[in-house]
């Protein structure tokens, strides 16, 4: 088999010749010839592909220079005019194969950008800074970072813009933990220590935007609706619920259940000024806590002065309590034990359920900007050992000092 002659001869009567051999043996070394040249020409081809093609490197392309490349005796071959052409086409297809592949490369690592929320992608977009974190602006994301700047601790894993923005993006949205995680590229527990984390220091930070404003100050920029009847009006207050889920001890499932809602909830009373500002949050207490037993016990009454005015719904029994400090409290008139109201009572709790409407709307906006209060809240958020304030209470006083960042629901004219 290894002689090139390979086909079996006989003379079958005839003269023996060696021709049919030496032909033989000229074409296998034509043959030869052939693939040595075919592989000069594929080897000179690959050398010529990454004489063009470009290194990446943080960035910066560089190009392999030729004299660099020295080629090979065996490649160095006198090319057919074919071959060249050849050649020079399968250079030009390696080099739009090349643009293509750095455009995908490229294109690839705008949505990686994009999807990990950088804090370019904030500044000239309001509304989705507005979708993700209940603030309207720029500016006013800015502001607040200012103010809490200052406490928030290193993370190896996340820059201070990412965490301030993932503990919005909870309170906003109410995603799950693991959603947050895969957005960020970090580990759950990471998102939850620094929910807890944040929590504290924008409870701290954002006491200020909370506050119970001056006589005078009210006076100045009361509202049109308040002025005839409710010019000496200081706070609009009223109770509101947000479910929980159902703890295991039996008694702590007694103290959170409202007959009101038919469900496990805690308890918090918020106060507005005429403005539309929140000036007051208590504490968060159980469901079955009625509205005077919450305004009784927080420190609400100790703020008032004398000739101030409350407005509050039927169910605050406290004008004992705050005629101590010479305050008056208005509520709707009763039905109960007439057959109707007289023409003075109707005109009057009609204008004044036209101005205590707006401590409704902005109850309603915390709920609706910040999601977390709207879903039932897990029993884990609800206390917190190692601080004296819930957790609960915390998360629902941020929410509303977040809120007075926001436009007023309340039309000065």
């Amino acid at each position: 088999m290894g002689n090139p002659d390979w086909a079996p001869t006989q003379n079958m009567g005839h003269q023996g010749s060696d021709l049919g051999t030496v032909a033989a043996s000229v074409r296998h070394e034509r043959a030869r010839q052939r693939k040595r040249k075919a592989e000069a020409v594929e080897a000179a081809s690959t050398l010529l592909s990454l004489q063009v093609m470009p290194l990446i490197d943080n960035g910066e392309e560089h190009e392999l220079p030729v004299d660099d490349v020295s080629l090979g005796t065996e490649v160095q071959t006198d090319f057919l005019a074919t071959d060249i052409s050849s050649l020079e086409e399968r250079v030009q297809q390696l080099e739009k194969d090349n643009i293509y592949l750095r455009a995908q490369l490229q294109d690839a690592e705008n949505r990686a950008k994009l999807s990990s929320l950088q804090e370019q992608d904030f500044k000239d977009n309001n509304s989705k800074l507005k979708f993700y974190t209940g603030l309207p602006s720029w500016q006013t994301f800015m502001a607040l970072f200012t103010l809490i700047t200052t406490a928030l601790p290193r993370c190896r894993k996340l820059t201070k813009f990412e965490q301030v923005l993932m503990f919005l993006m909870k309170l906003r949205l109410n995603l799950f933990d693991d959603d947050i995680a895969y957005r960020f590229r970090v580990s759950q527990s990471t998102v939850s220590q620094n929910f807890h984390r944040m929590l504290d220091i924008f409870f701290v930070r954002t006491q200020s935007l909370i506050h119970w404003p001056s006589r005078e100050s009210l006076r100045m920029s009361m509202p049109t609706s308040f002025r005839k009847f409710f010019h000496k009006c200081v706070i609009i207050m009223d109770c509101t619920e947000v479910f929980i889920e159902q703890p295991s001890d039996l008694l702590a499932r007694a103290h959170v259940w409202s007959n009101y809602k038919h469900h496990s909830t805690v308890k918090f009373l918020i106060g507005i000024t005429p403005q539309g500002s929140v000036c007051f949050v208590s504490r968060c207490w159980g469901g079955r806590a009625t509205d005077t037993e919450i305004t009784q016990n927080s420190n609400l009454i100790d703020r008032l002065t004398p000739g101030d005015l409350i407005l509050a719904d039927r169910g605050f029994f406290v004008n004992e309590y705050c005629g101590m400090a010479m305050a008056e409290v208005k509520v709707p008139p009763f039905t109960r034990g007439k057959k109707q109201l007289e023409k003075v009572d109707v005109d009057w709790s009609r204008e004044l359920s036209g101005v205590r409407i707006h401590v409704e709307r902005v109850i309603g906006m915390v709920k609706q900007k910040y999601t977390i209060l709207q879903n039932r809240i897990p029993i884990n958020l609800i206390r917190d050992e190692s601080s004296p304030q819930a957790t609960v209470s915390k998360i629902v006083r941020v929410a509303c000092a977040l809120v007075n960042l926001c436009p007023s629901v309340v039309p000065l004219e």
